[in-house]
């Protein structure tokens, strides 16, 4: 590290930082600024450009209930360390904090590093040099550290406290390594998700159970992406041998630090310097391994399909290997009997390849526009199922939580030992012949004419049963079009000079005429399509998204989000970004993601205002809208005004809402019949599962 980190920087928050820190917009810091006298003052900087102490703003933000103390705190700490980027080397300032985690790890994970003392530093050294004797792990950067710069253990020790623990701290550091502005580490960074497929894909916990001397190896190990990701699924009950082979001795070292706080003993890896393997990863059990990236003009289809087949040799009966690389020449189309084509051909019909998998982009953060693919590898030569590839594509959707399992499900019980591929209905993957594909040669990614006859069947089968019942409903309901569709009750007199009086919701909710709860911040990792509570943003309130589309675990919305508050039924949930619109939550139980609002009614109210007739009077004058080119709208939501109707009139306008939204709802089922209709059949054309005959009319 170099010899200018002497004395504790005094790091200094912008007002664009604190935004990141709160996970709001810019101009939402202004605003607390402005209206909230508490808010820290400035500690630096000038009228331009102030500066503020980050533990003021994180206190302030935890104690006004914008943040949760289990959340920011971690930010809190890793933003101190990543600020320290703009004055020391990055690389040397990652290598030193990921050693002091290491250092307590191997040690005693309870006690902190540093106790307060001017020989904090020496003590760390001390115990550096007894741990790691060879120095093939910290020792190097922990005595890289100037003696007057100790007190960065102190700042480690809040990291790996507020993070709850060292692999998790370890963890945060890697997530944030582009703040660290080190372009080695980040290169070949790919992202949590895909890492964590590429795990579940490997086979590791099916081998696991089997034996106790699994060998994982990567040969391009990069900053441990993969093989961290393969130690954290096994879990600590499970310690394979990790090997691996990184030419830069600095990501090299980081590996193996990274790999011991994940419990992994040092007698359990060896990762080498070098390009070359180390002999016991002659014949791994595993592979999880990358392509290195090389620029689209400059890159080789055939030398990315030899890289392949080099993996691809290693793998045995019972072994498995996942291999990452360009989509361009994994399962994009190459031009026909070009040397890339036969190259492709060869491997697919060596029964190596058990599966190919089409990604979205964006999961290597360092490069956002490098398209991927995965191959899944393993022998098939003496298996029933030779002769046949297992085809997903998830391109056009993100790699949430429940598309890595059903994704891995998918790989998973397709023509491994235990499973009966046809006895699975797959997610995403569809069943392939080899001949289908290499003779003539095909796009991988195309259509479900692929499948199986038993599976094609089954798809005919069911659609016929929905294309049928579909026909009735319809049927049903033109017959009893009158029937169905009750009187909407439009009686009405004219009224002259009845202006009905208004009044602001901030004066109605401080006269508690009305409640009123802030929605809450959710992360996006925490929201998926599946668990019990559902999330209400504003795209639902707008109509943008279907309510119920997304979904927060029961226990992860108990544990992270303890000052939340569901919603009731009857509430009104507003939003005023990206523009005004109100809708009511008849269920509740719900989440009401920022920057929604929930509008309450008290019981003592009910006669003055019921769910329909707030929402249907909130922005009914055209008040809310923001004028083009403003951040804002002109009136703040405690701004607007709400009518105040006689009681007899919100009485009747409630029964007018009520007959309008039965007959809405049945006008949407119809709508939405005659969607999946053309769905259904057009699907069914497209893939060969059906035809249509004429009905005679």
């Amino acid at each position: 590290m170099a010899v200018e980190l002497l004395a504790v920087p005094a790091l200094l928050m912008s007002m664009t930082e604190i935004a990141g820190l709160a996970k709001v917009q810019r101009p939402v810091v202004t605003t607390w600024r402005r209206r909230h006298r508490d808010f820290p003052a400035p500690a630096g900087g000038d009228a331009a450009q102030p500066l503020f102490d980050p533990r003021q703003v994180a206190d302030w933000l935890i104690s006004t209930g914008r943040a949760d103390r289990d959340q920011i705190e971690p930010e809190l700490s890793l933003y101190t360390l990543t600020g320290l980027a703009d004055q020391y080397p990055g690389t040397d300032l990652v290598a030193a904090v990921t050693a002091l985690i290491c250092l307590r790890y191997v040690t005693d994970e309870n006690e902190p590093l540093a106790d307060g003392t001017d020989d904090d530093l020496a003590v760390l050294r001390e115990q550096a040099a007894v741990i790691d004797p060879d120095d093939l792990l910290l020792l190097s950067e922990v005595c890289g550290i100037p003696p007057t710069a100790g007190w960065l253990a102190a700042f480690v020790d809040e990291l790996i406290e507020a993070a709850w623990g060292c692999r998790q701290a370890f963890e945060r550091i890697m997530a944030a390594r582009n703040r660290f502005r080190v372009g080695a580490l980040s290169a070949s960074a790919v992202s949590p998700a895909l890492a964590r497929l590429i795990a579940e894909l490997s086979g590791t916990r099916e081998l696991a159970r089997r034996t106790n001397s699994l060998i994982v190896t990567d040969p391009a190990t990069g900053a441990g992406d993969l093989l961290a990701a393969v130690a954290h699924v096994l879990g600590p009950d499970c310690a394979p041998m990790f090997t691996g082979a990184e030419a830069n001795p600095v990501l090299a070292r980081l590996v193996r630090r990274r790999l011991t706080v994940h419990g992994v003993p040092a007698v359990d890896m060896d990762i080498r310097v070098g390009v070359e393997l180390p002999d016991e990863s002659g014949d791994p059990d595993v592979v999880v391994t990358q392509i290195p990236y090389m620029p689209g003009e400059d890159r080789d289809a055939v030398a990315v399909l030899d890289s392949v087949g080099d993996v691809a040799v290693r793998m045995t009966a019972g072994r498995f290997a996942v291999v990452l690389g360009p989509a361009a020449a994994l399962a994009d189309d190459l031009p026909p009997f070009s040397a890339a084509a036969r190259a492709r051909a060869d491997l697919l019909k060596s029964d190596m390849v058990e599966g190919i998998v089409r990604l979205p982009g964006g999961l290597m953060p360092f490069r956002p526009g490098y398209e991927t693919a995965l191959w899944v590898l393993t022998q098939a030569r003496h298996s029933r199922w030779r002769g046949r590839v297992l085809l997903a594509d998830v391109s056009d959707r993100s790699l949430t939580a429940d598309v890595v399992r059903d994704l891995a499900e998918d790989v998973i019980t397709w023509r491994r030992d235990g499973y009966v591929p046809q006895a699975h209905r797959r997610t995403f993957g569809v069943q392939a012949e080899v001949s289908s594909l290499v003779d003539p040669p095909r796009p991988l990614m195309t259509a479900r004419r692929l499948d199986s006859q038993r599976e094609r069947k089954a798809d005919a089968d069911e659609r016929v049963t929905l294309l049928t019942r579909y026909g009735a409903d319809l049927d049903r309901f033109g017959a009893n079009a009158t029937a169905d569709r009750g009187h909407v009750g439009t009686e009405a007199l004219a009224a002259a000079h009845r202006q009905p009086a208004t009044e602001a919701i901030g004066v109605l909710v401080r006269q508690r005429r009305l409640v009123m709860r802030k929605g809450t911040r959710l992360a996006p990792a925490d929201v998926g399509g599946s668990g019990k509570h559902v999330v209400l943003g504003a795209e639902e309130v707008l109509g943008f998204r279907r309510p119920g589309e997304r979904r927060v675990d029961l226990e992860v919305f108990a544990n992270r989000y303890r000052n939340a508050r569901l919603t009731e039924p009857g509430d009104v949930l507003v939003t005023m970004n990206p523009r005004t619109g109100a809708m009511i939550d008849h269920d509740g139980y719900a989440i009401a993601e920022y920057p929604v609002r929930i509008l309450r009614i008290p019981e003592t109210e009910a006669e003055q205002f019921t769910p329909r007739v707030l929402a249907a009077l909130l922005f009914a004058d055209g008040s809310g809208k923001r004028p083009a080119g403003a951040v804002r709208t002109v009136n703040s939501f405690k701004e607007q005004r709400v009518p105040l109707l006689q009681v007899a009139e919100v009485r009747h306008l409630d029964i007018l809402f009520a007959s309008i939204d039965a007959r809405r709802a049945l006008a949407q089922r119809e709508i939405d019949m005659l969607d999946e209709l053309c769905h259904v059949a057009t699907g069914g054309l497209i893939d060969g599962t059906l035809t249509l005959v004429s009905n005679g009319k």
